[in-house]
């Protein structure tokens, strides 16, 4: 029986110990296998490739190469079997780009060897196969970042080993060259080389890949077949974004080809009460399941506006609504503090006043709000009826980072405890309000004047 190329079990490791960046890390690798490593910035990607390629050594677990135990490896005899291509690199001399992909032939030489003809040869032809042929002469330092990237995986081709690691390889290179190095890769695999690629890049691996991994904060929450595993919901909840999938292929074999990010969706107030207008079907879409709508925006788009034009047209058509509305107060044109508003009652108190600076308690760097009031607030929403639309205006950085705040609110969304709710996000919180809450659906308020 034939031992497994690359394995590894329970695999962990940290930079400090109350900083632990892998966590129980199961991966297994056959000949010829491309596996594409997804995930969010900070998930472990690079970090997961440097204790593969042994640059790192794991705080627990084992990593074993065609059987072995990796560090039972000399640092040369490893290198003949796997290489990693970095994403990034600062040469300390200004070598040429023939020499630096002439590095990749070191560990097939002994002490103090010059390259051999054969090695040349071996350099030549990368060299070729990426388009850089004429560049060999040129200072690496001095070329663009695009092909000092080609450069690099130049380098990781001509070292010939059995896999090969390629932390974002496509990263910086322009279209036709994206395509070019996973051609290549595609093509090296069906020689028997196998693939370790980290990226951004789901499309990729629908194309390309023949396992995916995905990380989110160190944790392996996928691993399968790119079709199986690449979904619009856990693509939304990993990454934070909506997104869709694009099918392709001859009928009878329809296969997801792309994933691409969903812009928000462009909503008035006045499609509540116009008969297949957008929150008019969410209404009556409510009955079957519950509809959660994330109104974002910059500051200045107008958000609060839109969800009062909201509560006045529901009100008006005998639509039950229930939950907050916080507007601004104002003096002399400048945003001084928040209200806070029951949209039941129409009871309201003043939320927040700006920040002095050295404000204690609930405050942002901005605001400083009153810890009543935000209870108060607590107590309507954990009150409110079960209304046909409820608004929440809006959840921000206490709830979403901090776990304070509007905490009623919260559980209401986590509990589906709404038919249709419409809840205010800013944009730098969106990534992680659709973590939280993957089905939702995004939108931007459009007002008319």
């Amino acid at each position: 029986m034939v031992a497994m190329l690359l394995k590894t079990e329970h695999l962990c490791f940290a930079y400090h110990p109350e900083n632990t960046v892998l966590h129980d890390i199961a991966l297994t690798m056959n000949k010829g296998e491309k596996i594409f490593v997804l995930g969010p910035n900070g998930s472990g990607k690079t970090t997961l490739l440097s204790c593969l390629s042994g640059i790192l050594s794991p705080d627990q677990g084992v990593i074993k190469l065609k059987g072995r135990d990796l560090t039972s490896y000399m640092p040369a005899e490893r290198a003949q079997i796997i290489g990693l291509i970095p994403q990034k690199h600062v040469p300390t001399f200004p070598y040429s780009v023939e020499e630096m992909v002439m590095m990749g032939r070191a560990p097939h030489l002994r002490w103090f060897d010059l390259p051999s003809q054969l090695d040349q040869v071996i350099v030549e032809e990368v060299l070729e196969q990426l388009g850089i042929f004429e560049l060999r002469d040129h200072p690496y330092t001095e070329i663009s970042g695009g092909e000092q990237q080609l450069t690099r995986i130049a380098r990781g081709l001509a070292q010939k080993c059995e896999i090969l690691l390629m932390d974002e390889p496509t990263a910086h290179l322009d279209l036709s060259n994206q395509h070019k190095i996973l051609e290549i890769m595609d093509q090296l695999s069906r020689l028997g080389i196998s693939f370790v690629i980290s990226s951004h890049q789901p499309s990729d691996a629908l194309s390309y890949a023949d396992r995916v991994l995905v990380l989110n904060q160190g944790w392996v929450i996928e691993d399968g077949r790119p079709q199986d595993v690449l979904t619009e919901e856990m693509i939304s909840a990993v990454f934070g974004i909506n997104t869709e999938i694009l099918f392709g292929g001859e009928e009878g074999q329809r296969q997801a080809r792309a994933v691409i990010p969903r812009r928000p969706l462009p909503v008035r107030p006045e499609s509540l009460v116009e008969q297949g207008g957008f929150l008019y079907t969410a209404i009556e879409e409510s009955q079957e399941k519950p509809q959660l709508l994330l109104l974002t925006g910059l500051k200045g788009f107008g958000k609060t506006s839109w969800c009062q034009k909201l509560r006045q047209l529901a009100e008006k058509e005998a639509i039950s609504v229930s939950g907050i509305i916080s507007p601004g107060t104002y003096s002399v044109g400048r945003k001084t503090g928040i209200e806070i508003v029951d949209i039941s009652s129409g009871a309201k108190r003043i939320l927040a006043t700006l920040n002095p600076g050295k404000a204690q308690g609930l405050s942002t760097p901005r605001w400083k709000f009153d810890a009543e009031s935000v209870m108060w607030a607590n107590k309507v929403l954990d009150e409110s009826p079960n209304s046909d639309l409820l608004i929440i205006d809006e959840l921000g950085p206490l709830e979403l980072l901090r776990g304070e705040g509007f905490l009623a609110g919260l559980e209401k969304i986590d509990t589906n405890h709404f038919r249709v709710a419409v809840v205010v996000i800013r944009s730098s919180l969106l990534p992680k309000a659709l973590q939280r809450w993957p089905h939702a659906q995004v939108i931007r308020g459009d007002l008319e004047y």
